[in-house]
């Protein structure tokens, strides 16, 4: 072996696991910051299959191939998709009068989230996160499936029902008139 290609080798094992680290959080946040301030909520929900997308490849990184294709398939496509067509069945004239009435709270929700991302910030940074020498198991894929599919197949199924019935009730919410306006109505006859 020519020893340019064992050099390049050896550096390519070394750093290319850090510049993808590095790669994915460049997408990720700016992406969530997105999700966050961008005014048109369908181009919102978009930008959230990226920060799914971003974390799907951080878990491949991390060796964790069974919560990476979890992450790439339920948030990343089932979950977004779902809020997506939510969001599509809302009223645009309803949520523009919801959002001028929620400028007021906006410093209070700013707050809130400051506080939120401070204690997860301290909670984590107090703990030790070993790095484990051991190599995984192949076969780890297949123990997971075959307990979600016996063992937990209950729960798993509970799951997929009260999902089904969250957008359910997020359907019936984003279709109901407002009492305002049936009141109004009423009065008009």
């Amino acid at each position: 072996m020519p020893p340019q290609f064992e050099l390049l080798t050896n550096w390519a094992q070394t750093s290319v696991e850090g510049f993808m680290l590095y790669l994915l959080a460049a997408i990720a946040i700016p992406c969530a910051f997105l999700v966050l301030f961008d005014r048109v909520i369908i181009r919102s929900g978009f930008f959230l299959i990226g920060v799914f997308g971003a974390i799907c490849g951080l878990f491949l990184i991390l060796q964790a191939q069974f919560l990476a294709l979890a992450q790439l398939m339920i948030y990343a496509v089932g979950i977004t998709l779902v809020v997506v067509i939510a969001l599509m069945l809302t009223n645009p004239r309803l949520e523009q009068e919801r959002m001028v009435a929620g400028q007021k709270e906006r410093l209070g929700g700013l707050f809130v989230a400051a506080l939120f991302f401070l204690v997860i910030y301290c909670a984590l940074r107090s703990e030790s996160w070993p790095i484990s020498s051991l190599r995984m198991d192949p076969e780890n894929v297949k123990l997971i499936g075959i307990a979600l599919t016996t063992t937990y197949a209950l729960p798993f199924e509970f799951a997929s029902v009260l999902l089904l019935a969250a957008l359910m009730g997020a359907i019936l919410l984003a279709k109901a008139e407002p009492k305002e306006n049936l009141s109004d109505i009423s009065e008009g006859n």
